[in-house]
């Protein structure tokens, strides 16, 4: 078991590329000159900036010794540093550049920065970086978008992405030994500041970092305060498991041997379910015997009729050939019959040619016939009209006088009649049907007024008893104020408290009291705290849900008891922003007594009670919180609302006052002390809206006859006005009838005969031409044919012909019909015979298969009671009686398991063996934890003194190195490390003569900037020496040295740095390097100003 938590953090970064900038990361850009094969793995070969800071695309290729960079302030010195830091895992915040890092994309840029560090990789064995996946480099790229996120990336020495893993980088940086947040190995400006400006115990955290003892340091204190957790918590916790388990080891022994004593029931239990299983066995193959006894007996029955199907199908076939030698003799005679037919047919069409133009002939004759028929009887039909019209019309002149004076009687009677009923309608019309209208509508208005007047008071009725009988319940129990169920859910919260994790606080009105000054305020402190006094207080999320779910057990509805996640406190909140002045008085924070700190915040966060004010009046309110004129209003400081007594509040809008009425309930109904009188209120109110509501009982039954009668009255309008509209369209039509029938009268043609005379004479003239046709037609008939003659003569011979065949024709066909007859009957009783057998060969197949399912059943069942147990004989009796005796036999075992918690013999094995093995194996797991506890704290304990040794032996190397610095520049140099105290003291003297120990410096303000400078490089040389890094970062060393302590401080660096060949150095100056000389070990490099271009130039 593992006594420390260590963590590798795989980083992922959300988001996709930018496309244009990918394009340009594909493209890997050619290496510097090639590099000396003795540098230490991890040096850097390229940094590249593109939107980074202040560089649009810049490219810088390093040196693998001695590296200068200098340029004018602004030009982008440091922001190579930042690259740096940035690339290999660095915060934003660890540059000193900014707090995000999108902060350091270009400004004016609106895409995406990229940073990237080329590193050496070209070795093999152990010093190189998976030397087989990235090759002899290794580029670290930084992606940082716009949005604050950023991605890495690892590319081998082709340009392709190995990986994009955080872990991955932190790998490679501890392979190779890369200290990014070490201030010796990448010293920025603001570290320097600080060192030149820290006091000791800044210098000595400052050595410890450079070290790495610092982080060595806080590894061991991590170790031994979990360490200490684990001998203090975690070894007592396991050694009471161990002795719980070891009790439970002895119980399960015990219950062993006492269950010892009851195994021979189990072993008669076993050999009943071995009788059970195979008697199932002898059930099967009892049903395969009678199936198979039943198919024998079917096949039999189908070899029979198969037989039977024989015999009839050979009397079949032998009647079937006499049935076609029949046929073939009756076939002969159709022939016979078929061709005499045809001559007879064709004689027949001859004769019918012949006899047409005969028979059109006589037709024509017939037809002439009847149209002279026609014409006859028409002329005597116009005879008999002629003498009927002419006596007609005698007649009618001697009516005609007498008609035409009854006539004009009748239409006088009937305009009489016409003007009554006309002066009749006007009458009607005369009453005005839109009063009458205009009458029911507002009948109709006032009852649908006072049917909704009755529900609204009935409405303030139901509200006003539920309010009183509130106010009883009230009295017996408080919590019914803030809802009838609310006391079942505070008893179910108390009885489920155990399941919270911390008790729930509520209602909130229960914990609040108006103090007795200010009971009258009681109605504007409820509007003010609204819902706030119906809500709970619960510590987290877990505790709401477990809360909801009483409410919804409860049906509780949703504007009650409603939940506020509020974290504990023991304190109220302090320095509230109240109002100022008189006005604070007023504020409802002062108007209550609160005890309860959770409540109190909570009313503060939820309600801000420090804000909202409440005045007797009015005009008081307006005078103390509102100034200014209209238009330009506002309340003082800390007002937010003021409300007076009643309710009504009032607040600013748009530089006015708005004052807002309260609709809502005019007494309080929870911070109240004395409910007497507003139930009193309350019942008196009851009283007169009862009486109102028999007086609009009274009205509505009124103005509902009212509004019937009226409604009669309009439809006995309505139906005289249709009664007179019928009676005026028929005297109407009387009049014009009579009016009509005087003027047919006047103009009959009953006399006239002429149209009759000139029909007469046009038809005795068809008559005569008609009769002359005729005459001809008879001459041309009465002439002979010989032709048809012959015709004819030659159809009475082809008849008898006929006549002659048809008795040998139907003694033919009727021995056909008796051999049809009897091959019919013998097909049927084929198919009859076909049908049975094949009935019974579908009942054999049946039986076939069931005898098939039996033995497949006995089968399985036999295998299953093979896999049981092997076969047991005399097991014929029914499962049922075996079943019995289990289930008697378990109930006996039951009782008997009882005793030992439910569990057989076998169980109780299992148990015992079980909590052995738990004891034995958390026992060996209890020894070594705690061996490994107490190694663990040994090892640590050695580890401590090594580091302390370790600590000891790297500050006496450091402190030479310091003091051989200092004698180059003809100082004495000795750091003083007071260990225990945590503080380093410098002490420099100058080698001059007449110098004494009373001429040691040992305040760092004390020197001048130069000297102050020199000594921090002097510093950082020695600590270098101590540390292993592939590169070290210096920015603005030299920033306070005079030419000539400069001069000499870069020819002491380049000396030193010459030294240790392998390790590569980078030094930062706005300063002049002309006293350095480029070789092959020194690289100088000059960035352009400001204002000049954007990519770097060499000297």
């Amino acid at each position: 078991m593992s006594l420390t938590s260590q963590s590798l953090e795989n980083t992922f970064v959300e988001g996709s590329d930018d496309e244009e900038m990918a394009s340009t990361l594909s493209q890997s850009l050619p290496l510097s000159q090639k590099r000396a094969t003795s540098s230490e793995m991890g040096i850097i070969q390229e940094i590249y900036c593109e939107n980074f800071m202040c560089h649009r695309r810049m490219s810088i290729q390093l040196c693998p010794n001695i590296n200068f960079i200098t340029g004018e302030n602004g030009s982008g010195k440091s922001a190579i540093i930042a690259a740096l830091q940035i690339c290999l895992g660095a915060s934003a915040r660890a540059t000193h550049r900014g707090k995000s890092i999108k902060n350091l994309i270009r400004h004016g840029h609106d895409g995406n920065a990229l940073v990237r560090i080329t590193l050496l990789n070209d070795a093999s064995g152990t010093d190189a970086f998976r030397p087989e996946t990235f090759g002899r480099i290794i580029q670290v790229e930084r992606l940082i978008r716009r949005d604050g996120t950023a991605e890495y990336r690892l590319k081998d020495e082709h340009g392709k992405v190995v990986s994009r893993l955080k872990s991955d980088l932190d790998a490679m940086l501890d392979h190779l030994n890369i200290q990014i947040e070490n201030p010796c190995a990448v010293l920025d400006q603001e570290n320097a500041k600080l060192f030149l400006k820290g006091d000791p115990g800044d210098k000595y955290k400052f050595f410890l970092q450079s070290t790495d003892l610092y982080k060595m340091r806080a590894t061991f204190a991590k170790v031994e305060d979990e360490t200490r957790m684990r001998q203090e918590t975690t070894l007592i916790q396991e050694e009471k498991k161990l002795k719980t388990l070891h009790k439970a080891k002895d119980e399960a022994e015990k219950l062993y041997e006492e269950a010892k004593s009851i195994g021979h029931l189990g072993e008669e239990l076993n050999n009943l379910k071995k009788s059970l299983a195979w008697s199932f066995v002898h059930v099967k193959e009892s049903a395969l015997q009678e199936a198979q006894a039943k198919l024998d007996q079917v096949l039999v029955t189908q070899q029979a009729a198969k037989e039977k199907l024989l015999r009839r199908q050979e009397i079949a076939q032998a009647r079937k050939a006499a049935q076609a030698e029949r046929n073939n003799a009756l076939g002969a005679l159709d022939e016979q019959k078929e061709a005499i037919q045809r001559q007879l047919q064709q004689l027949q069409y001859q004769i019918r040619e012949l006899r047409q133009p005969v028979q059109r002939k006589v037709a024509e004759k017939n037809l002439l016939q009847h149209q002279i028929r026609q014409a006859k009887a028409r002329i005597k039909r116009i005879d008999d009209e002629r003498e009927s019209k002419q006596a007609a019309y005698q007649q009618h002149l001697r009516s005609m006088e007498k008609q035409q004076a009854r006539q004009a009687q009748a239409i006088e009677e009937a305009q009489e009649k016409l003007r009554r009923v006309q002066s009749r309608k006007r009458d009607l019309e005369a009453i005005r049907t839109n009063d009458l209208l205009g009458e029911i509508d507002e009948a109709e208005q006032q009852y649908e007024n006072c049917k909704q007047q009755r529900r609204d008071l009935g409405q303030e009725i139901d509200r006003l008893s539920t309010r009183a009988r509130t106010l009883e319940s009230q009295s017996q129990d408080k919590l019914v104020a803030f809802g009838n169920k609310i006391p079942q859910l505070q008893q179910m919260i108390q009885n489920n408290m155990h399941k919270f994790s911390a008790p729930p606080i509520g209602p909130l009105g229960m914990y609040i009291n108006l103090l007795p000054e200010f009971q009258h305020t009681a109605v504007a402190v409820e509007v003010v705290l609204k819902n706030v006094l119906q809500s709970y207080l619960v510590a987290n999320g877990r505790d709401k849900a477990l809360l909801d779910n009483f409410k919804r057990q409860l049906q509780i509805p949703g504007n009650q008891a409603s939940i506020i996640i509020a974290k504990r406190s023991d304190y109220k909140y302090d320095g509230l922003r109240l109002p100022e002045g008189s006005a604070r008085h007023h504020a409802v924070i002062s108007l209550l007594d609160i005890e309860d700190p959770n409540v109190f915040n909570a009313l503060i966060d939820m309600a801000s009670i420090e804000s909202k004010l409440i005045y007797d009046t009015r005009e008081e309110a307006e005078r103390a919180t509102i100034h200014g004129p209209p238009g330009q209003q506002q309340f003082a400081r800390g007002v937010s609302e003021v409300y007076v007594p009643n309710g009504d509040k009032m607040l600013v809008r748009s530089g006015n006052m708005a004052y807002i009425a309260n609709k809502g309930p005019k007494h309080a109904r929870i911070l109240s002390h004395d409910r007497t009188a507003e139930l009193s209120d309350i019942r008196r109110r009851l009283e007169y809206q009862k009486d109102q509501m028999n007086v609009l009982s009274r009205d509505e039954q009124n103005l509902r006859t009212r509004r019937e009668d009226l409604r009669k009255q309009q439809q006995q309008h309505a139906n005289n006005l249709d009664a007179v509209d019928r009676e005026l369209n028929r005297v109407e039509n009387e009049l014009s009838n009579l009016q009509r029938q005087t003027l047919d009268a006047n103009e009959s043609n009953l006399g006239d005969t002429s149209m009759l005379d000139d029909e007469q004479r046009e038809l005795e003239m068809e008559v005569r031409s008609v009769e002359n046709t005729l005459e001809e037609l008879e001459r041309e008939l009465s002439t002979s044919n010989p032709a048809l003659d012959e015709k004819e003569a030659q159809l009475a011979q082809v008849q008898q012909e006929m006549e002659a065949i048809k008795p040998e024709l139907e003694e033919a066909q009727a021995e056909v019909t008796a051999a049809m007859s009897q091959l019919s009957s013998a097909t049927t009783k084929v198919v009859r015979s076909q049908n049975d057998y094949d009935e019974i060969t579908k009942s054999v197949a049946k039986r076939t298969e069931a005898v098939e399912e039996h033995r497949e059943i006995v089968e399985n069942t036999a295998k299953k009671a093979k896999a049981f147990c092997p076969r047991v004989d005399n097991c014929d009796k029914p499962p049922e009686f075996y079943s019995r005796q289990i289930k008697d036999l378990q109930v006996r075992m039951e009782r008997e398991k009882r005793r030992f918690d439910n569990m057989d013999l076998d169980e109780l094995l299992l148990d015992k063996e079980d909590k052995a093995m738990k004891y034995y194996k958390k026992n060996v797991e209890f020894i070594r934890f705690s061996e490994n506890v107490n190694t663990v704290a040994t090892m640590l304990a050695t580890r401590k003194r090594k580091w302390e040794n370790l600590r000891i032996e790297i500050a006496n190397r450091t402190s030479i190195g310091f003091n051989k610095f200092m004698q180059a520049k003809n100082f004495a140099g000795k750091l003083k490390f007071l260990h225990d105290e945590q503080i380093l003291d410098i002490n420099v003297m100058a080698n001059e003569a007449g110098k004494t120990k009373q001429s040691m410096v040992s305040d760092m303000k004390q020197l001048s900037g130069g000297e102050r400078s020199y000594t921090q490089v002097a510093l950082l040389m020695a600590l270098g020496d101590c540390i292993e890094s592939p590169f070290r970062v210096m920015d603005e060393f030299d920033v306070f040295m005079d030419s000539i302590n400069r001069t000499h401080t870069l020819q002491l660096l380049v000396e030193t740095s010459k030294q240790a060949s392998r390790k590569q150095f980078i030094f930062v100056t706005p300063n002049d390097l002309s006293s350095i000389k480029e070789d092959a070990m020194v690289k100088i490099q000059k960035l352009n100003p400001p204002r000049d271009g954007l990519s770097m130039t060499r000297n």
